[in-house]
């Protein structure tokens, strides 16, 4: 079987050949106005990292379209981190607060915590807590649980510690944290416990529950978020259920948006927009929507086009959005996009994947596919060629037109 198939658009990979590199999460700002691609490199693909397994962090020039695709791209390391996973790396990103410097998530003397990193000048200061959404602005980051997320999804949170609440459903003391990154102050914006209780309010059946925030993000302004709040299941493979809140930044102004224990990947369009792949009314199953924060109205896109989950973003301009999904019928991940001024959309290509158990499933290399800062070109992670790699598209062909 063909390692790609069905290409409209050249690929190059920008990572070196048989090392596993990847970068990670598909909303996180992966390159800076330089051209700076930051990249994970490690030495397995095929285990969920132990408190002993380092990923090397470093960043790698964007290529040229006329830059020779044979030559290549220099890896250049700067740090280390234990404190790191398969899914979204060491939620390694550049800030816009502060030229030439990353933020990345640390494990050291025993303590979680966070970096922010100058690449030019070595320049390190350390936050008392790991990191899980940055503004836009650089300035303020939310961090939640990253044991309690392990043990919920080994994928997506860190082994090195245990978490100090594993036998509490619904904590006061845990929730969603809001950072300084100015002035490194930390702050629990909404416990967990207040979280229940307002969903209880609401009508939801979820008293008694343990569960954990496994997503949040900041809108564009950083005036409110949004959060997946789950679960946990109450046997191994047993389905988790997941609600869809918001709340102002100060942990106040809780809302709930209905989708029926279903809810997945998102972006947020603007300060009000959510798009989201969710349960759009409790009876019509899961759909690509976009949902009002501030008045939970749902419209549709396109439903004839997302037929599957699949990791979204919007181009700056709002008038593209970036796609991916899970493996077909041949184990090939499709990378698509989609035209909100001509309604259509169409595959970018088709990349040949590793089918997973239900042990390993977090294991796996899902595309991740992210808009570069030119919004002309994208990179996506992947792993047809037998590794992980770094891979980077010229799309100027289709949303240069």
């Amino acid at each position: 079987m063909s390692d790609t198939a069905d290409l409209v658009v050249p690929v190059r990979r920008i990572s070196s050949r048989g090392e596993h590199c990847f970068f990670g999460y598909y909303d996180i700002p992966a390159a800076d106005a330089a051209g700076r691609h930051l990249c994970h490199r490690v030495r397995f693909r095929d285990r969920f990292p132990t408190p002993d397994d380092a990923a090397i962090l470093g960043w790698m020039p964007l290529p040229h379209c006329a830059d020779d695709p044979q030559t290549e791209i220099p890896f250049e390391c700067f740090a280390e981190t234990r404190a790191w996973n398969f899914q979204q790396g060491a939620m390694l990103q550049w800030l816009s607060s502060e030229p030439d410097t990353c933020l990345y998530n640390i494990f050291e003397g025993g303590q979680f915590g966070a970096c922010r990193h100058n690449v030019r000048t070595g320049t390190r200061r350390r936050f008392p807590l790991p990191v899980a959404n940055v503004s836009q602005d650089g300035t303020k980051a939310l961090g939640i649980n990253m044991a309690r997320l392990f043990d919920f999804r080994p994928g997506y949170g860190y082994e090195d510690a245990p978490d100090p609440f594993t036998d509490v459903a619904a904590p006061n003391d845990d929730g969603i944290f809001l950072m300084d990154l100015i002035t490194g102050d930390v702050r629990l914006s909404v416990s967990l416990a207040e979280i229940v209780d307002f969903l209880e309010k609401s009508g939801e059946k979820i008293a008694g529950h343990k569960v954990l925030v496994n997503h949040v993000t900041f809108n564009p302004s950083a005036t409110r978020y949004l959060f997946l709040l789950r679960t946990f299941p109450k046997a191994p493979g047993a389905a988790w259920a997941t609600f869809l809140l918001t709340a102002d930044t100060a942990g106040g102004g809780l809302r709930n948006h209905p989708v029926w224990g279903l809810a997945s990947h998102y972006h947020w369009r603007d300060d009000d927009g959510m798009l989201f792949y969710a349960n759009a009314t409790g009876a019509d199953g899961l759909e690509l929507m976009l949902i009002s924060d501030g008045t939970d109205e749902r419209r549709i896109i396109d439903r004839s086009f997302f037929r599957q989950d699949g990791h979204c973003s919007y181009s700056r301009d709002r008038r593209w959005i970036l796609y991916d999904s899970y493996p077909d019928q041949d184990t090939m991940r499709p990378l698509q996009i989609y035209s909100l001024d001509r309604g259509e959309g169409f595959t970018l290509g088709r990349f040949r994947s590793e089918s997973t158990t239900s042990k390993t499933t977090d294991l796996r290399c899902d595309l991740h596919p992210r808009w570069m800062p030119d919004d002309l070109s994208i990179t996506f992670d992947s792993i047809h060629e037998g590794y992980r790699g770094v891979y980077w598209v010229d799309l100027r062909a289709i949303v240069g037109n």
